[in-house]
C-alpha cells in the first residue's frame, strides 16, 4: 500500500484563515442587519477599513515585483495615467517622494510631471489633453444620421468622415468610429434662412506633379445575364478624374483603343507618359502610334499590377457597383448607367489620396475651406441640415449633402 503523502503546515494556516475569515463575514453581515444606525455605520466603516487593508497588500504585491526589474524594463506610464498620478497625489496629500515611491518611479519623474504642467505643449506631451474637447453633440449626430441614410458596406467610416471635413466639420475616422459605438443624440434645431499638403515630388509615373501628366489606361471583362462585354478605362494619375469609361461588345482592337484617347486627348490634352499592363493591344504598333503623338508608353511587367495600381483599384470599387446594379441588357443601357458612375466618381466621391477634395476638385486645382471643429463648450455650434442623394436615380451612386452652418454660441 502507498504511504499517503505528509500534509504541509501551510494546509492547517489556509484552514484557519478560511475560519477566521467566514466568522468575520458572518459576524459583520449580522451587525448591518442590527435596526442601531450607529452600529450600522460603523459596520460599513470597518468593511472599508478591511477592504482598503487588503488592497494596500495586494498593490504591495505589484510595487514590490516592480521594483525587482531592472530600470529600463520597467513599464512606462501613459499621458493618461500620469495625469491620474498627479490627482491622485493632490488628493491623497501625498510628497512627491512617497508618490514616487507608491508608483516605483524616481521622484524626479515627479517633479517634472508638476513642472511640465505650466508649459502647454510640454503638458501635453507628458499629460496629455484636457478631456472638454468633445465633439459638438451635433456632430455627433450627424455621423449616426449619415449611417442611417448611407448603410452600405462600401459606405464606410473613412468615405463619411471625408464628406464630413468636405462640409467644413473635422473629424477623423476614429472619431466616427467612436461616435458610432455611442447612444445616438438628440437631432440639433434645424438652421434657418481643408489644407492641402505641398507636393514635392519627382517626375515619375507612380507621383505625377501636375494633371495630364500620367494616365493609365486597363480593360476588365462583365457579364450580364448571357452576355460579355468589355470595358476600357481611362484615368489620370495626378487626380484620379476618370477620363474615359466605355463599354464594347468585345475586345477592343488596337485602333479602337487609340481612338478612344484620341477623343479623350481632344477634351483634356496630352499626357506625357501613358501607363498599362502587357494586354495583346498594347504592343509595338501601339507604341509607336503613341510616339508620333508625343505620348511615351510605359509597360509593367506581367503579374506586376502595383505598376498600375491606381486603375486597378477603380476597376475593383467598378465590378463591387457593377455585382449589386439592374441594368437592361443592351450596349446602349450600358454604356449610361457607366456614365452615370464616372459622374459619381469625379464629383462627389472624395479620394483618401486627395485628402478631402474630388478628382475634379484635384484636376481643376480648386481648393477646399479649413474644417472647423465644433466642440461641447467652443465659441461656435453648428446647424447641421443633411440629406441623401442619388446621381442619376441610382441608389448605388449615392453621396450625402451637408449643409453647416456655423453660430456663435448665446452664453446668458
Amino acid at each position: 500500500m502507498s504511504q499517503p503523502h505528509e500534509r504541509s503546515i501551510w494546509v492547517l494556516i489556509d484552514a484557519i484563515s478560511v475560519l477566521f475569515a467566514q466568522a468575520y463575514m458572518a459576524s459583520r453581515a449580522r451587525a448591518l442587519g442590527i435596526p442601531s444606525s450607529m452600529t450600522r455605520v460603523q459596520a460599513r466603516r470597518d468593511h472599508a477599513y478591511s477592504d482598503s487593508v487588503l488592497r494596500e497588500r495586494e498593490l504591495a504585491i505589484f510595487r514590490g515585483h516592480r521594483q525587482n526589474r531592472p530600470v529600463k524594463q520597467r513599464l512606462h506610464y501613459t499621458p493618461k495615467e500620469r495625469a491620474e498620478i498627479l490627482q491622485l497625489m493632490r488628493l491623497h496629500g501625498w510628497s512627491t517622494k512617497e508618490t514616487a515611491a507608491r508608483f516605483v518611479v524616481h521622484p524626479n519623474t515627479i517633479r517634472n510631471w508638476k513642472w511640465a504642467l505650466r508649459e502647454k505643449h510640454r503638458a501635453e506631451d507628458y499629460v496629455g489633453s484636457l478631456p472638454w474637447n468633445k465633439l459638438h453633440a451635433g456632430v455627433r449626430w450627424l455621423v449616426h444620421e449619415i449611417r442611417s441614410l448611407c448603410p452600405e458596406r462600401e459606405f464606410g467610416t473613412r468615405t463619411s468622415a471625408r464628406h464630413s471635413m468636405r462640409a467644413g466639420i473635422q473629424i477623423s475616422r476614429a472619431s466616427v468610429l467612436r461616435i458610432l459605438e455611442e447612444k445616438r443624440p438628440s437631432r440639433p434645431p434645424r438652421c434657418t434662412s481643408s489644407g492641402t499638403t505641398s507636393r514635392i515630388a519627382p517626375d515619375h509615373f507612380f507621383d505625377p506633379p501636375c494633371p495630364n501628366h500620367v494616365w493609365h489606361m486597363d480593360m476588365t471583362v462583365f457579364r450580364l445575364l448571357w452576355l460579355r462585354y468589355e470595358v476600357a478605362a481611362i484615368i489620370d494619375g495626378f487626380s484620379r478624374k476618370i477620363l474615359a469609361l466605355k463599354v464594347f461588345s468585345s475586345s477592343p482592337s488596337t485602333d479602337q483603343l487609340l481612338a478612344l484617347i484620341d477623343e479623350v486627348s481632344g477634351q483634356a490634352g496630352l499626357p506625357r507618359y501613358f501607363v498599362t499592363d502587357r494586354g495583346g493591344q498594347f504592343q509595338k504598333r501601339f507604341r509607336n502610334e503613341l510616339r508620333r503623338r508625343g505620348i511615351e508608353h510605359a509597360r509593367g511587367r506581367a503579374q506586376t499590377w502595383q505598376f498600375n495600381a491606381k486603375i486597378e483599384r477603380l476597376l475593383w470599387s467598378l465590378k463591387s457597383w457593377w455585382r449589386v446594379s439592374l441594368m437592361v441588357p443592351s450596349i446602349e443601357a450600358v454604356q449610361t448607367r457607366l456614365d452615370g458612375y464616372a459622374t459619381w466618381h469625379n464629383l462627389f466621391r472624395p479620394h483618401a489620396a486627395l485628402g478631402i477634395k474630388t478628382p475634379v476638385e484635384a484636376f481643376m486645382g480648386s481648393s477646399t475651406d479649413e474644417p472647423m471643429r465644433y466642440s461641447e463648450g467652443g465659441e461656435f455650434e453648428p446647424q447641421i441640415r443633411v440629406r441623401r442623394q442619388n446621381v442619376r436615380g441610382d441608389p448605388r451612386l449615392h453621396f450625402p449633402v451637408i449643409l453647416v452652418r456655423p453660430k456663435i454660441r448665446f452664453v446668458a
